[in-house]
């Protein structure tokens, strides 16, 4: 890291490279998290319930069964719970839906951290800038004869830096955010999808 970034950037800085390195901290532990959500898996899930919907529970409940995540781990509960008739399908789906608002405020955990990442980053940067300038226009009123162009424009250049960095650090973070938020919902949207057809398929005879 180059010292003199720090040293020239100030204070503003030295936060926007804290914000930074928590961000990624907080953007490895979800990539860590989201293994039990990767879309190869959400097919899976969804292939599993298929085979509930024809009819073959024992496939189905094997198929969940390899995703050793939360997701599908709640689906096959809650076919086991269908399958032996012994709840009520009211409090089983209350059952069901009070887990699936438990996953999906997991899956969107932090991610209002980096947003807020990728919102004040520019912000900050802004705010580098103008403490700049006044520290530059305030050394320009403070020398007699208005002061040398070249120590102005390098005043400036210093300034102008931390927006440069603010930017720098909210462009990625903003992306991140996006994509991280895209997926939650269609984790979302496939919860809700598989738990409906849970309830609306017509249960087999059991022998």
């Amino acid at each position: 890291m180059d010292l003199n970034l720090i040293e020239q950037g100030g204070p503003v800085v030295i936060v926007l490279i804290g914000l930074s390195v928590v961000g990624l901290s907080l953007v490895f532990f979800k990539l860590f998290h989201y293994r039990h959500y990767s879309l190869a898996k959400i097919r899976h899930i969804e292939s599993s319930v298929d085979l509930w919907v024809n009819g073959d529970k024992q496939q189905a409940l094997d198929g969940l069964s390899k995703d050793p995540g939360p997701y599908a781990t709640m689906l096959g509960q809650g076919i086991d719970w269908l399958d032996q008739g012994e709840k009520d399908q009211t409090a089983i789906r209350e059952e069901l839906n009070r887990q699936g608002q438990q996953i999906i405020s997991r899956v969107n955990g932090m991610n209002g951290f980096i947003e807020q990442i990728a919102y004040l980053s520019p912000m900050l940067g802004l705010l580098g800038t103008v403490l700049g300038m006044i520290d530059v226009f305030r050394g320009l009123a403070n020398q007699a004869g208005g002061g040398d162009t070249g120590a102005l424009a390098g005043g400036i250049w210093e300034a102008l830096m931390t927006t440069a960095v603010g930017l720098t650090v909210a462009i990625p973070f903003a992306l991140i955010y996006y994509m991280l938020d895209s997926h939650a919902t269609t984790i979302r949207r496939s919860m809700e999808d598989q738990l409906t057809r849970l309830f609306t398929v017509k249960l087999y005879d059991k022998p």
